[in-house]
């Protein structure tokens, strides 16, 4: 039996601030790039300047400040062939 889906808030507040609940896992955070896993799908935000504000993975609480350019989500599967070529 698969989990249930758990809720879980985005808010991102005039692309300089976001609040994520509900993060199961964090994979890459740079200025650039922040990457977590949220419901068994991707989260991938891409912007300047991003800082980690808070992060508390026992709540599954993330906080990001800076210039948020894209928001996306996607299925957390690695393609094949990044997964060749690691």
């Amino acid at each position: 039996m698969e989990n249930p889906i758990k809720n879980h808030k985005l808010i991102c507040e005039n692309q300089k601030y976001l609040c994520l609940t509900g993060v199961e896992k964090t994979d890459t955070a740079s200025p650039t790039h922040f990457s977590c896993v949220i419901n068994g799908k991707r989260l991938n935000i891409v912007g300047k300047n991003l800082t980690v504000k808070k992060l508390d993975v026992a709540e599954g609480v993330v906080e990001l400040e800076g210039d948020i350019e894209e928001i996306k989500y996607q299925d957390s599967k690695t393609p094949l062939i990044k997964r060749l070529f690691r």
